[in-house]
């Protein structure tokens, strides 16, 4: 099972980090070939916020969420070298009586 759940963490978490820089790249290349096409310094004036909040958000999200995973990853590797063996083994369901 803890094999299981550090896997699904790890792939969480880089997966939040990947989409998160494709959205940087994105978000920040469209506001270049905005400016450049534009070439209106209103435009900066007006957008400038709203790229501010874009790259804060994404940023945070790919910092915050594999940090997040990798310290559920570590929880979960501390806890099965300290709880005993019998609550990490895989556990059989028991068979229903039919009638």
């Amino acid at each position: 099972m803890d094999t299981v759940l550090t896997e699904w963490l790890a792939g969480m978490g880089w997966r939040a980090f990947t989409w998160s820089l494709a959205g940087l790249l994105l978000l920040n290349g469209a506001a270049a070939i905005a400016f450049v096409l534009q070439g209106s310094r209103g435009l900066v004036q007006r957008w400038t916020s709203a790229w501010l909040a874009g790259n804060l958000l994404l940023l945070a999200v790919g910092i915050g969420v594999p940090a997040t995973t990798s310290t559920a990853r570590l929880v979960v590797s501390v806890a099965q070298r300290t709880v005993p063996t019998s609550v990490w083994a895989d556990a059989e369901t028991p068979a229903r009586e039919t009638r």
